[in-house]
Formats: C-alpha cells, sequence, structure tokens
C-alpha cells in the first residue's frame, strides 16, 4: 500500500502494458486487481475503467 502523500505516475508504455493485461482478464480477475490496489491509484483507475 502506498501512503496518502505518494502520487505515483505511470509512462505511456506501462499504462499500455497493464490495460493489455487487463483486457485478458476476466471481470471477476480484473476486480480482484481492483480490490487488491484498494481502488486507488493509476492501476485501480485502469481497472476501474475496464
Amino acid at each position: 500500500m502506498t501512503g496518502a502523500e505518494t502520487t505515483i505516475v505511470l509512462d505511456d508504455a506501462s499504462t499500455s502494458a497493464i490495460r493489455l493485461m487487463l483486457s485478458k482478464l476476466e471481470e471477476h480477475d480484473v476486480a480482484a486487481v481492483f480490490e487488491m490496489v484498494g481502488g486507488t491509484g493509476p492501476i485501480g483507475d485502469l481497472a476501474a475503467g475496464r
């Protein structure tokens, strides 16, 4: 987990890679990723947008 004062920014290549990986997962697996990151940060945002 990251602290409230921490900001994580993904570069374009990382964002594309994570988006591709999430697209290969079933909905329940994407939900598990979302829950794992606490629904926050760039990965949470990408999972929520899937």
